[in-house]
Formats: structure tokens, sequence, C-alpha cells
């Protein structure tokens, strides 16, 4: 009799907790978190792959506008003393953004009001901020280039 009674409470317990599809396969712990498991490898995976995508096209856009804008020479002049003609010892700020070197003397010659030579032919190319006279800019140059430019005197 025992075993009846077991029987009966068991039979019981079911009947009051039982719910319609229950004991599909879907939701049973194994499959259902192996299917999930899936499932999440597949957005994990889609999702570092549009990253990476999106991180490479703004690289290859920012080194083709980097080559853009660093093709410019970019030549600012500021004269910091209130002379109306540009001499040699004038305190003078002077900016080149991968500028040719025929640019920068152009440019130096024009904010000084000097003559430069023994410029060599070769295609150099220079990226400087300076604030100073004519005579430290050239200085300057020359030990950043290895060129052996002069001011014409």
């Amino acid at each position: 009799m025992i075993d009846k009674e077991k029987f009966e409470e068991s039979t019981e317990f079911v009947s009051r907790f039982y719910e319609e599809g229950a004991f599909k396969p879907r939701y049973s712990f194994g499959l259902a978190a192996h299917l999930k498991r899936r499932r999440a490898i597949r957005w994990v995976a889609a999702s570092v792959a549009g990253v990476a995508f999106a991180a490479s096209a703004v690289l290859i856009g920012y080194h083709y506008s980097a080559k853009e804008t660093a093709s410019e020479p970019v030549i600012i002049t500021e004269i910091a003393t209130p002379e109306v003609t540009p001499s040699p010892e004038a305190i003078i700020r002077l900016e080149f953004n991968d500028a040719p070197l025929a640019e920068v003397v152009k440019g130096v010659e024009e904010a000084y009001g000097v003559k430069l030579y023994n410029i060599p032919q070769e295609n150099l190319h220079l990226t400087l901020s300076y604030e100073g006279n004519a005579e430290d800019f050239v200085e300057a140059v020359n030990e950043v280039l290895g060129t052996n430019i002069k001011i014409e005197k």
C-alpha cells in the first residue's frame, strides 16, 4: 500500500503542476542552452566583424584625408614686432606643413626680406613651426635637413 500512496501522491503532484509543452525538446536545458550559445556566438562574430569593418573604413578615410591635406603647404607668418618693413632681426613665427624646400625658401625671403643661396636642388620637404629671427631659422633648417643654406648679406 505504501507504493500505492506514493503513486497517488506523485500523480497528484504532476497533475497539479502540469503545463502543456513543458517537456518539449526546445525547453530542455541541454538543447536550448546549446542553441542559444550558437546563436550568441553568431551575434558576437557579426558584431566583431562590423566593428572591424567600421574601424578599417575610418583608418582608410583618415589615411587618404591626411595625404590630401599634407600635400598642401601651410605658411603662416605673424610679425611680432610693430615694424612695417621685414628685417632679418625681426621675430617672426613661421609654420610649414610638409612644404617643399622651394616654398620654404620663398616664405622665408618674403617674411624676413632676405635672399637665401646655396639651396639644394633635391626634393626636400619640411614640417616645422618656428618663431625667431632669420639667422636662427636658417641654422635650424640646416640642422634638420642637413643642408648648408646661407643668408646673402
